[in-house]
């Protein structure tokens, strides 16, 4: 959809929503200005949906963080940007386990791949929103929003603005995010897939474990005009918002698969070796 992709500016991506009368559209937008690393969050939000942003923030500082020592061989003390990024781990342990996930999880070589331009160039100690002020907004401000499944594409947001590159149009995703980049199931599958569907979007990002309520929950009809892709960690999101888009099918493809006679000609792919609003 022409209008669905023209949304999709730098700093926007596309989540998902319920509210009482069925699924919709969330867009989530990111904005930098200089000022004081200040962050803004506006949009009639409920607690854990304000968490879920500033663990989307902690969550690509450390990433970007542990890429860099990983990527120049220091070993230098954690980073302490903000009060969320004392959850963070210690140095040592952090280090080690980012070394180990990047060694027997392709995901971290696609993170390393989307934020080379940071990685390469970028100090480990320096915060990569810098002191720019940043504002993250839910619109449709006069709904109230709550729930936990805006944490992908809040993520996805917010690198985009780092990378200054647009999120592919063509994706909507849901799903929580833990501040190890696990992606974990969220409710309302059924009207959330359906709400994409109706809205013309070719692909939709979901949680792994959320697998099964697709199998029970949707009609083999609304599922032939559109591409689901399960999802284990956040590496894996970005992979697909940001990478090359034929070696990302080719990845996903690899994966466990429903295949397409599962569920009525829709590809479910696996990523294994997107009134009161909620989320």
């Amino acid at each position: 959809d022409l209008d669905l992709a023209e949304r999709l500016s730098v700093g926007v991506a596309m989540g998902l929503g319920v509210t009482a009368t069925g699924g919709q559209l969330l867009f989530v937008e990111a904005t930098r200005s200089k000022g004081s690393g200040k962050l803004t969050v506006t949009g009639q939000l409920g607690e854990v949906m304000r968490e879920s942003v500033s663990t989307a923030m902690s969550l690509l500082r450390s990433k970007i963080y542990y890429a860099t020592l990983a990527a120049t061989g220091e070993a230098r003390p954690a980073l302490r940007v903000n009060d969320a990024s004392k959850n963070m781990l210690p140095d040592a342990e952090a280090h080690a386990q980012y070394s180990l996930e990047q060694r027997r999880d392709a995901g971290a070589a696609s993170f390393q791949d989307v934020f080379e331009p940071l990685i390469k160039h970028g100090d480990a100690l320096r915060d990569p929103f810098g002191n720019d002020d940043i504002h993250v907004h839910f619109p449709a401000g006069a709904i109230p929003k709550d729930g936990p499944s805006a944490g992908v594409a809040t993520t996805l947001a917010l690198a985009s603005l780092l990378l200054q590159r647009p999120l592919r149009g063509d994706t909507a995703v849901t799903g929580e995010i833990t501040l190890r980049g696990h992606v974990l199931p969220v409710g309302g599958i059924r009207d959330k897939v359906l709400a994409a569907h109706r809205a013309g979007v070719r692909h939709v990002v979901l949680p792994f474990a959320n697998q099964r309520h697709v199998k029970d929950d949707i009609p083999a009809s609304s599922l032939e005009d559109i591409e689901l892709h399960f999802i284990k960690h956040i590496d894996e999101a970005l992979s697909w918002a940001f990478g090359d888009t034929a070696r990302d099918l080719a990845e996903l493809s690899a994966g466990d698969s429903l295949g397409p006679a599962a569920v009525g000609g829709a590809a479910l792919r696996s990523g294994a070796p997107l009134l009161r609003a909620r989320l």
